[in-house]
């Protein structure tokens, strides 16, 4: 069975809005971002996107499609790559 794998290929282009992880808490459950699977950390070189293996129990197609940027992608992975 195949199930669907958030990855950030694209970490450049990120601006920090941290809309992303809003969505993901909010799909989570939690109240506020702290309990958020997705954390954004200012770099020298921009923004680091931190992804908790848990954020791809979410529905993460909702969390990739909110990024104003494009920063995110949604692969297809069999259980036996996991």
């Amino acid at each position: 069975m195949a199930k669907k794998v958030l990855k950030v290929p694209h970490k450049e282009k990120c601006i920090g809005c941290e809309m992303c992880v809003f969505a993901a808490s909010r799909l989570a459950g939690a109240v506020g971002i702290e309990g958020s699977p997705i954390k954004i950390l200012k770099s020298k070189k921009g923004f680091d996107v931190h992804l908790d293996p848990n954020v791809n129990d979410l529905d993460v197609e909702k969390i990739a499609n909110i990024c104003p940027k494009g920063c995110f992608s949604v692969e297809d992975v069999s259980d036996e790559t996991l």
